[in-house]
């Protein structure tokens, strides 16, 4: 077996694949330590967006420190021949400053891409929903896309 391992420096290339990816894993800052939960996100403006639905967590959240979203996107192939590629991953992190969003402008916007990426429909009322009701974005300084090829 032969891996194969490279960064992904293009942007375009990292902003398409965040935008295909419908999951990640994200570790948040916790007042007193870290918390890592799997999440569904929307990525906006070089930032990646959270509805956070567990209110205790949300709570103890220390907004303004450092926080780091990771998106993985697998693909695999049939082996037919030798050398042929069986698989390939895609590691996109995000890392940067958790906020807390506020500006119902954002709010709104973010809500009607998230119920568009994950459904594939507008939103058609401004009905207020407990899902919706606890948005953070990790404000990010750096992205980071590594891909692993497997043959």
């Amino acid at each position: 077996m032969q891996i194969k391992v490279k960064k992904i420096r293009q942007l375009d290339i990292i902003e398409k694949e965040l935008d295909s990816i419908n999951s990640g894993v994200v570790a948040l800052p916790l007042e007193e330590d870290f918390a890592q939960i799997a999440s569904n996100f929307v990525y906006h403006d070089k930032n990646i967006y959270l509805f956070i639905q567990d209110k205790e967590l949300y709570e103890d959240l220390k907004f303004g420190s450092s926080a780091k979203f990771t998106a993985i996107k697998d693909s695999s192939f049939d082996k037919k021949t030798k050398g042929e590629n069986f698989y390939r991953l895609l590691y996109i992190s995000v890392n940067g400053i958790l906020k807390n969003v506020d500006e119902k402008k954002i709010r709104d916007n973010i809500k009607q891409s998230f119920v568009q990426k994950y459904s594939g429909q507008l939103i058609e009322s401004e009905g207020k929903s407990k899902s919706f009701s606890k948005l953070v974005i990790i404000d990010s300084e750096e992205l980071i896309a590594t891909e692993e090829t497997g043959t």
